[in-house]
């Protein structure tokens, strides 16, 4: 009898377990094939890659995230997420996870997380990122920093509720790469915010970021204000937005040549840009969906004596068609053509078709 009710004992604790706490594995596969260049035009030099392309239409991942009820509306939640290449297997990062957060949330007060996390407007600029192209001719990165995919480490956010469609967020890193010192000094550390409001088709955000660093003579800013609306006929999203001292990612292109320049992240002496981008999704079937975008830059004149830039206006043009399989199975064309790429006399093209799959 007593080995009776133990086994019931056990079962009912596991199905309380059960029901109480969450556990989700998910993640996406992403790659393509096609062709990639960038020239530039002042001394001839090129590069290009015709081949296999991984992490196109969505970054390749993968991970855990969980809740558990804790009761009176309250829940601990949790998010490990690692980054890869599906191509070589090998991680996207030299960390184990990209993503590392545990908090708790409320439906009355919101959510607090810690770890290491992206800043505070990422979660409102989705419909920004027009083709949603990982690969580094039309990144969002390449037209505003603070709409990119860049992490910190160290990191606590809170998040508000949603109050008559009005949400904010506010999150400070204590140091965004690496273990914090001993000496507060020695961290580079990052004020992160950001404001949304939603009504239907509607959708408004504001984020505005700080990087400061006591080895930077200034303190590197960033802002970006974002619309988005859904006229069912055609989706559009608008942004406008500036960094200021310096950016939060760096950006450029990605191949080994030196003569094209790659503007790191942090402080760069009298970096100024003021960026605007505007795409547009036109549903051709329940299934399809054709999409166009367009970004600029302009870079101020203080940036363009200092670096001496052969251009001061990046313009990025690109388009693309996706088919819905399935809701986790993508087919995707994508094509980007870039002028004055990284503000350099530099031509970058690209033409890439492949399939997304999301688990």
């Amino acid at each position: 009898m007593k080995k009776a009710l133990t086994s019931i004992t056990l079962l009912m604790g596991a199905s309380l377990v059960q029901a109480e706490t969450s556990v989700t594995l998910y993640g996406t596969v992403d790659t393509g094939v096609g062709y990639q260049s960038f020239k530039n035009r002042n001394n001839g030099a090129k590069m290009s890659q015709t081949g296999l392309f991984s992490g196109v239409w969505s970054s390749n991942s993968w991970g855990v995230k969980g809740t558990e009820d804790l009761g009176n509306g309250l829940q601990a939640i949790f998010k490990l997420e690692s980054g890869f290449n599906v191509l070589t297997g090998q991680s996207s990062d030299d960390r184990l996870f990209k993503t590392t957060t545990l908090g708790l949330s409320s439906d009355d007060w919101g959510s607090i997380k810690v770890g290491r996390m992206g800043n505070a407007i990422q979660n409102y600029a989705s419909y920004i990122a027009g083709l949603d192209d990982e690969e580094n001719l039309s990144d969002i990165t390449n037209t505003f920093s603070a709409a990119a995919s860049n992490k910190a480490d160290n990191t606590i956010v809170y998040e508000s509720p949603t109050f008559g469609g009005v949400n904010f967020a506010i999150g400070y890193s204590f140091n965004t790469n690496g273990p914090q010192s001993w000496n507060s000094s020695e961290n580079t550390k990052l004020v992160t915010s950001a404001l949304a409001y939603s009504n239907g088709p509607l959708s408004l955000s504001l984020g505005y970021d700080r990087l400061q660093s006591k080895d930077w003579d200034k303190k590197v800013h960033s802002w970006v204000a974002i619309g988005g609306y859904d006229f069912k006929a055609v989706q559009l999203g608008v942004a406008v937005g500036q960094d200021i001292n310096g950016r939060q990612s760096g950006y450029g292109s990605y191949g080994p040549a030196p003569e094209f320049t790659y503007w790191n992240s942090g402080y760069i002496k009298n970096f100024k840009t003021t960026s605007f981008t505007i795409n547009a999704t036109v549903p051709i079937t329940p299934e399809s969906s054709a999409m166009l975008g367009w970004s600029v830059s302009r870079a101020s004149s203080a940036f363009n004596n200092t670096y001496n830039l052969d251009k001061r206006l990046q313009n990025i043009y690109s388009a693309g068609y996706s088919y819905n399989l399935s809701k986790r199975t993508t087919l995707y064309a994508l094509a980007g053509y870039a002028t004055g790429f990284a503000f350099q006399n530099v031509r970058g093209q690209q033409a890439i078709v492949g399939f997304d799959h999301s688990f």
